[in-house]
């Protein structure tokens, strides 16, 4: 054996030679042990003529290189044991002693081979209230042998996982808020990772679960617009927005549904009442509600993201391509059904932060999304690409917008980024352009290719960052010179 190969365990296996065909089938055991990588001591091995058999019996407790003792156990085993006849009963006196002690009680397990006429496992006395490993269905010898070298091996299927830390919302100061979600969002995750026949409705369960309880992420309006407790209120938020992504990610590998599409416009939908004050908010500020704001951007961002990773243009188009209803934008003039520009918005209360505590960053709003997207699957680069898709989609769908959806994240693109980027980049294939035409919400090429002349002719019409000093250059960040020019 080579000097770096781990020793095997040593199984002794303790049986009786019932009949011809009982004998074949614990030989069979213990060959595919040994070929598992157990050294299994059988007397048709290891007992030869003129041994003490005694001695051979006795060793499965006095050898100490034996780790493990196999009971295979049936009909004649277990009235040869209860009898004290024979060599299992023989074995029956080396074992009962230590299984009554409590000794070395993780050393013996049953093999149960035969069950009686009531069904019941044919098991010695000494082992009737203990564990056993069922061999009798053979349907199952796959899994039942599976858990003999597991238990071997002492690498059990099921490990008792690690104590974690107590739950925050035990020892979190006021300023943390906590949602009770987790338990719907493991239901709904098993359910749509399982194909189970309710995983949509556990879905909705967490999503209503979730929304059900934003009012507690309300901002006070005594509270200080400079103080921690604002960051503590949007940093609140990130584990349930790490929990939706996660669901929603597995929704996007799952098999097609519109219900979820469906599922997912509603739930940003109902974002929107916060945006606005309500009579019964009271006393408060312009910038108290951008908090909800933020979180409904970010998600937005997030789930076209995730659509365009995994293909799912019908998610894309669930969330982007339906109208949403606002109350308040309707009631102060403008029209109440509008597009997916409903998120995009100026953050003013961390603007506010910005200025007042002289930060000197060109949008908060950025950063913050950029530090998020640390720990969420996905590169910020990703969320750059998507924002950009959703001012392109916009532009596209929209030709002269009373409302518009500004890419805040290309504050940080760099100055001079003018690169493709890889959705477009990809698209020089005519194959990969198919597919992302689509998602910019058009039927052939034509649109973009106007679109893309447009700002070309007046480069000032497009975006503009850094107080003026970069302009979106709409043509080099799509790479439309090349777009479709292989196969």
């Amino acid at each position: 054996m080579p000097d770096n190969q781990p020793i095997p365990p040593k199984a002794f296996i303790s049986y009786s030679w019932s009949s011809p065909d009982h004998e074949a089938r614990v030989l069979d055991l213990a060959t595919e042990l040994r070929s598992a990588g157990v050294d299994a001591i059988l007397d048709k091995w290891d007992l030869r003529e003129g041994q003490e058999s005694a001695a051979f019996m006795e060793q499965m407790v006095t050898d100490k290189d034996i780790q493990k003792v196999i009971i295979v156990s049936d009909r004649a085993y277990a009235e040869k044991s209860d009898n004290r006849s024979g060599g299992a009963g023989t074995e029956a006196q080396i074992i009962s002693p230590k299984l009554y002690s409590g000794e070395d009680e993780g050393k013996f397990v049953a093999l149960v081979f035969e069950r009686d006429e009531h069904g019941k496992a044919c098991l010695p006395a000494y082992y009737t209230s203990r564990i056993f490993i069922d061999f009798t269905d053979q349907t199952k010898a796959t899994d039942s042998f599976e858990q003999l070298v597991r238990w071997i091996f002492d690498k059990p299927l099921h490990r008792k996982p690690d104590v974690g830390r107590a739950p925050a919302y035990l020892s979190s100061d006021d300023a943390t808020i906590t949602l009770a979600t987790s338990a719907a969002h493991r239901r709904a995750m098993d359910a749509v990772q399982n194909s189970r026949p309710h995983a949509f409705a556990a879905t909705q369960e967490y999503l209503e679960t979730l929304t059900n309880q934003l009012r507690l992420f309300r901002i006070n309006v005594e509270t200080d617009p400079l103080s921690d407790e604002i960051l503590s209120n949007y940093a609140s938020f990130l584990p349930y927005r790490d929990e939706t992504i996660s669901l929603v990610r597995a929704i996007a590998r799952a098999e097609p549904d519109p219900r979820y599409g469906d599922a997912l416009h509603a739930f940003l939908e109902r974002f929107i009442p916060f945006f606005h004050a309500t009579p019964e908010c009271g006393r408060h500020r312009k910038f108290d509600f951008d908090n909800y704001k933020f979180f409904a951007h970010e998600f937005l961002l997030y789930f076209f993201t995730i659509g365009m990773a995994d293909g799912r243009t019908d998610l894309i188009d669930a969330i982007a391509g339906r109208p949403y209803y606002d109350t308040v934008r309707g009631e102060n003039g403008g029209n109440a059904v509008g597009s997916y520009d409903v998120f995009s918005f100026h953050d003013g209360l961390l603007d506010y932060r910005n200025k007042q505590l002289g930060l000197r960053r060109y949008s908060l709003h950025a950063d913050l999304l950029s530090e998020r997207a640390v720990g969420s699957g996905f590169r910020f680069e990703q969320l750059i690409q998507s924002d950009f898709v959703l001012f392109l989609r916009h532009r596209l769908l929209h030709a002269e917008p009373y409302y518009f959806w500004f890419p805040v994240t290309m504050y940080l693109l760099g100055y001079g980024h003018h690169r493709p980027f890889e959705i477009f980049a990809r698209a020089q294939s005519a194959r990969e352009l198919k597919r992302l035409i689509p998602m910019l919400g058009i039927e052939n090429r034509g649109p973009l290719d106007e679109l893309v002349k447009a700002y070309s002719d007046d480069p000032k019409k497009a975006p503009s960052f850094n107080d003026g000093w970069d302009r979106l250059d709409i043509a080099k960040l799509t790479g439309h010179d090349q777009l479709g020019s292989r196969p």
